[in-house]
């Protein structure tokens, strides 16, 4: 039986007894998803399945996403992402760290992710965590003059057009070719969640640039003071992964960053985890889902 633990933080939880190996049923997999939704991230401890075990469970939670940079997908899988500082991003430092900044995967894309899932191959000694940040708290936190300000506006996003503000590091730019295929797409300032209809600000870091109907000074103002209010210490916890790991977390309610790493220089050093985002509404949950 699977067993859910709340993690000691301000939120997030641990399951145990998962094996992915052998296959999730339904059951069972609402038990992971109602734990995801409820906590906002979800670690499942002590994986030892293989790519295709982990592609197969990483489809019951929507649409595997392709990433737009190409050549970072993962050869004969390019549902997947090597993620950290091994093989060719050991040398290149943005490219190592190209997540080193607040944001929210696939914000720039006009059908978002829905879950993003990490699973630790190898893990550093030191560093190497993912700070992930609960923008449904941070959005209750609001007083009631600012939530009705910004219910109903509209963001407009693009890769990676806010990253390397206030001190974070920037991401790669796009190349001509895959800047084409993600022009600048708009999406609401505070966003209901498609599973539970819970409403939360949405992507605030990294991609949005830009508020609709809004002079761009007074939009960079609002989306610079939002972001302020959400990265406080008290919305975010850093996940220091354990091989094995896999690290879940809702795209919808969350941001996340990771933490800056060096290149690998031996043994407790190399960081390196396998990536799948999806997009869509599980399909234990059918099309019965909330309207975004």
């Amino acid at each position: 039986m699977i067993r859910i633990e709340r993690l000691p933080a301000p939120f997030g939880c641990a399951a145990y007894d998962v094996d992915l190996t052998a296959g999730v049923d339904d059951d069972q997999f609402r038990t992971l998803s109602q734990a995801l939704y409820q906590h906002r991230l979800l670690v499942l401890k002590d994986q030892t399945c293989n790519k295709d075990a982990f592609l197969r469970f990483g489809r019951q939670w929507g649409v595997p996403i392709q990433h737009v940079v190409d050549t970072a997908r993962m050869p004969g899988y390019p549902d997947l992402l090597e993620v950290g500082n091994m093989a060719r991003r050991r040398q290149d430092p943005l490219a190592r760290n190209s997540a080193a900044f607040w944001h929210t995967d696939q914000s720039y894309e006009a059908d978002v992710a829905t879950a993003t899932m990490l699973y630790a191959q190898k893990v550093p000694d030191e560093g190497g965590e993912t700070r992930i940040l609960d923008m449904k708290a941070a959005y209750d936190d609001l007083d009631e003059t600012t939530r009705e300000r910004i219910d109903g506006l509209v963001a407009v996003h693009f890769y990676g057009s806010t990253s390397g503000r206030d001190g974070e590091l920037p991401t790669p730019k796009l190349t001509d070719a895959q800047a084409a295929n993600v022009p600048p797409v708009p999406h609401p300032l505070v966003r209901p969640h498609t599973v539970t209809g819970e409403r939360a600000l949405y992507a605030i870091g990294g991609t949005a640039f830009d508020i609709e109907g809004m002079p761009g000074d007074a939009a960079d103002r609002l989306i610079r003071t939002l972001k302020a209010h959400c990265v406080q210490d008290k919305y975010i916890y850093a996940h220091k992964y354990e091989v094995g790991d896999i690290a879940i977390w809702d795209t919808q309610m969350t941001m996340h960053c990771a933490t800056p790493i060096g290149a690998p220089n031996g043994p407790g050093t190399e960081r390196l985890l396998w990536r799948i985002s999806v997009r869509g509404v599980p399909g234990v949950y059918g099309r019965a889902a909330v309207a975004a």
